[in-house]
């Protein structure tokens, strides 16, 4: 028996219905919080540099819609008002006790850095072509050289030191940024959505559906059209199936750190000539995230055949308690969510819902006689 990554939250016996809610309530709770002092870290020192007058600029800045490059104040504040969220699921899904947060990065409960080192070669590829599609024709070769087609882009609108502030800032943040939506959008939304659904296919299918729609309609506030809602909604949707072919997170991390370093350094020297309104999406721009998406995923399955990754959990779905633990449930045995000792419980013995086999001679106390026993 196994268990894909959709139904990782259905390996620990405490799940109940109810915990994913509570993990919404406390992650909202904590990312709420964090919004209040990243306000106060940025607002207070333009306050005092820059005045009221600043201070009404910036404002306008960050709530025009559109994420200017150019300018490393507003980048930073919004990317990190955005990495942030990694923190914040962390904390719920500890508090709630759905699991070890490892789970939520893959089906071994934790980053499978081998396969993410693996994933490096088809992430390469990804690269040279989206750095040659995004800048095709904006390049000139003369006497003296390769160089940019200032006839086409215009001049750099920003000094050498801010391009560099930004570019470096894009580097170091940024993947965690992309982390961050990819541990909410596709690893803690999906495994709610598929621990709630009894049957794992109809779940798989939902959980991708459910976690595409809400991961484009959190980019509608930006001022997306429709194009470039598509272009978002083909991303995530393209990556909630890598995901679950996979069973992990490590290929769609790396996928959508390259796609935001990519646009936000290309757009860094603020050429005069270009248009930096990343939400006024076309159909070309569609179809070029829908074909290199589309590309990433067949290379991605084409490594994880050849290096024989294993896709789902090595166990299986743990019996959940109903009142007072069975004396079968007892021993070291239990104490990680989907050990060995799930396999010996009794078929629906006793309240609860186990596989078929029978068990013999489990003995001793669980810690808590309204779950499994605590971890180590």
């Amino acid at each position: 028996m196994s268990v894909p990554y959709h139904r990782m939250f259905r390996v620990d016996g405490r799940w109940r219905w109810w915990r994913p809610l509570a993990a919404i309530g406390v992650f909202l709770g904590f990312y709420l919080a964090s919004q209040v002092l990243i306000a106060v870290a940025w607002f207070v020192p333009i306050g005092v540099q820059s005045g009221p007058e600043g201070l009404q600029r910036f404002q306008e800045s960050l709530t025009s819609g559109a994420l200017d490059p150019t300018d490393p104040v507003v980048l930073s504040m919004t990317i990190v008002s955005l990495v942030v969220l990694l923190p914040s699921i962390m904390a719920a899904v500890r508090i709630v006790k759905l699991g070890p947060f490892g789970q939520l990065s893959s089906v071994r409960t934790r980053i499978r850095w081998g396969w993410m080192a693996r994933c490096l070669l088809p992430l390469l590829v990804l690269a040279v072509i989206m750095v040659g599609l995004q800048s095709w024709g904006t390049f000139t070769v003369d006497g003296s050289g390769v160089h940019w087609d200032t006839a086409v882009l215009g001049q750099s609108t920003v000094t050498l030191g801010t391009l560099t502030l930004t570019i470096v800032m894009v580097v170091l943040l940024v993947p965690f940024q992309a982390a961050a939506e990819e541990y909410v959008f596709r690893g803690f939304l999906m495994q709610t959505i598929g621990a709630w659904i009894p049957w794992r296919r109809v779940g798989a299918v939902v959980a991708v559906l459910v976690s595409t729609a809400v991961f484009a309609i959190g980019h509608v506030p930006n001022g997306y059209n429709v194009w470039g809602i598509l272009d978002v909604g083909s991303f995530g949707l393209i990556a909630a199936v890598i995901v679950l072919r996979t069973g992990g997170l490590e290929a769609t991390i790396l996928q959508h750190a390259l796609n935001n370093v990519t646009i936000f350094v290309l757009q860094a020297p603020g050429w005069s000539k270009v248009d930096i309104e990343a939400s006024d999406g076309t159909w070309q721009g569609w179809l070029v995230t829908l074909g290199t998406s589309l590309l990433y995923w067949g290379l991605v399955e084409l490594v994880a055949w050849r290096s024989g990754l294993d896709r789902r959990f090595p166990g299986e779905e743990t019996p959940r308690f109903r009142g007072v633990a069975p004396a079968w449930a007892g021993g070291s045995r239990w104490v990680r969510p989907g050990g060995s000792g799930w396999s010996g419980a009794p078929a629906r013995s006793e309240g609860v819902a186990g596989p078929v086999a029978a068990h013999v001679g489990a003995s001793g106390p669980v810690e808590d006689a309204a779950g499994v026993a605590g971890r180590p």
